[in-house]
């Protein structure tokens, strides 16, 4: 299988493209960073903002499927720049969708979505469903559901063939140390490694968060590109406390610290409990998470411990 994968310099498009090579596909990159290091002859320059770039992306890798990964994914980076969010989850997926039909109506287009674009969920509607209603509550989930709504339409006018998937938080080494398993892991490396003090520095630890690994988020795209098309919910289905990961990875440590409250890590009002049901994804494709949290904060905090030791 042909596969291309947009946006494949990030966090989670670099574990996409392994697992793709692991499974035999022939596997084209589009970014905008630096090159894929698994993919050197086959990684493309692409500004999905841009038609034309988009179009001669799809010509190069003439692919079976497309995983489309590229976008603004740091809920703050949306908030401070609207505009820019809308150019690039939005217009960036239109573009990405039409030149993929343009290419032919055969291309399956896997799109990743969010599980932001549930907004505001009740405790009564847990664990989240893909039925659930769709209550966007900031600019970065109503930027997703926009894009979807872009895939829906290509969908339904049988313009392409095309599957939603609305990820939970996943986890994993190298992921950016803004966000939260990441944050925590690397402080604690920088201690362990005498380069800061024992202190951790926090936000909110009460939130009840759906957390997954994204080796098995990555494996779940792959099924579902080559299943009958849908919207998809991937997540462990287990809400697990911020607090929790937060005692987890101080255990995988073995530190002594003092924990500080941050108020510049706090987002504001929170959605107490998030999580949902991993149902749907498998009955369609047999899809089910495999790797336990704790072997995922241990690999993220072993990850960060390397990392620090060689800078």
């Amino acid at each position: 299988m042909r596969a291309l994968v947009v946006g494949a310099a990030g966090f989670v498009g670099k574990y996409l493209v392994e697992h793709l090579l692991e499974q035999g596909d022939e596997v084209f990159a589009g970014t905008m960073k630096e090159p894929v290091a698994l993919l050197p002859s086959t990684t493309f320059p692409v500004d999905i903002t841009d038609p034309a770039s988009t179009s001669e992306l799809m010509q190069r890798a003439r692919p079976d499927v497309v995983y489309h990964l590229a976008g603004i994914s740091f809920v703050p980076e949306a908030e401070s720049n609207f505009d820019r969010a809308l150019a690039v989850n939005v217009g960036g997926t239109a573009n990405v969708l039409r030149q993929a039909h343009l290419f032919s109506k055969e291309t399956q287009v896997l799109f990743v979505s969010s599980a932001e674009v549930y907004g505001q969920v009740l405790p009564s509607e847990l664990p989240i469903r893909e039925s659930n209603p769709l209550r966007p509550a900031n600019n970065y989930s109503l930027s997703k559901r926009m894009a979807e709504l872009v895939a829906e339409r290509y969908q339904r006018q049988g313009a392409i063939r095309c599957t939603i998937v609305r990820p939970f938080n996943h986890i994993g080494p190298g992921q950016d140390a803004r966000f939260v398993a990441s944050s925590f892991a690397q402080q604690l490396a920088r201690i362990a490694l005498g380069k800061a003090s024992p202190v951790l520095r926090v936000g909110n630890l009460e939130a009840r968060r759906d957390f997954s690994d994204v080796r098995d988020i990555v494996r779940a795209y792959r099924l579902l590109a080559q299943g009958e098309g849908g919207v998809f919910n991937l997540g462990s289905g287990v809400p697990r406390s911020i607090q929790t990961l937060l005692d987890t990875l101080i255990s995988v440590s073995g530190l002594a610290v003092t924990i500080e409250q941050d108020p510049a890590r706090m987002r504001g009002p929170e959605v107490p409990e998030l999580f949902t049901s991993y149902e749907k994804a498998q009955s369609a494709v047999g899809w089910k998470p495999e790797v336990t949290f704790e072997q995922s904060l241990g690999d993220i905090y072993r990850y960060w411990l390397q990392r620090e030791q060689n800078e």
